[in-house]
């Protein structure tokens, strides 16, 4: 009676460190993504304010072209940065599940 008390405390832990886990990791997607597209935004309303102001002016379409060329790539930069770091954070929520599975095994398979 007592292992079987034993084993339902530990998969208690278990469910409330997954749970956990799982809300950090969506918690850090979405400020991730939060940031992301906030930079992507921000450079696209950049690059908007620049040909706003060229189109004034007579002969700069080549420079806007090359600044919102600029602005795309930063963004795709920063987005790509922030999806490696959401694979990390789910690596994250994989390792720390896998060492609930471990905790189970030692506790239940002495």
């Amino acid at each position: 009676m007592m292992e079987v008390k034993k084993v339902l405390s530990i998969g208690k832990r278990l469910q409330t460190i997954l749970e956990e886990a799982e809300k950090e990791s969506q918690q850090k997607l979405a400020d991730a993504k939060r940031r992301s597209d906030e930079m992507v935004n921000k450079a696209r309303a950049e690059a908007e304010d620049k040909k706003s102001k060229a189109q004034r002016g007579a002969g700069i379409d080549d420079l806007i072209k090359a600044e919102e060329n600029r602005a795309e790539k930063d963004a795709e930069k920063i987005k790509d940065q922030y999806q490696q770091k959401i694979e990390a954070i789910k690596k994250i929520s994989k390792k720390k599940r896998d060492q609930s599975v471990d905790l189970v095994i030692k506790e239940v398979l002495p």
